[in-house]
């Protein structure tokens, strides 16, 4: 079971966070981009799941 720092270290990733030794936590900016990518995908997971409807 991962910790919740290396969680937070696995979804800061996809906002650009590199997770180097010396880098730090993440910041607010690498958190929120990782959200965005994430809805966008939401989103175009559920945009397949309609258009496979329609077919």
């Amino acid at each position: 079971m991962p910790r919740i720092r290396e969680v937070i270290h696995l979804i800061a990733q996809l906002g650009g966070f590199l997770a180097r030794k010396g880098d730090g936590e993440p910041d607010v900016k690498s958190l929120w981009l990782s959200i965005q990518r994430w809805r966008d995908f939401v989103s175009g997971v559920e945009h397949m799941r309609e258009i496979r409807h329609v077919m």
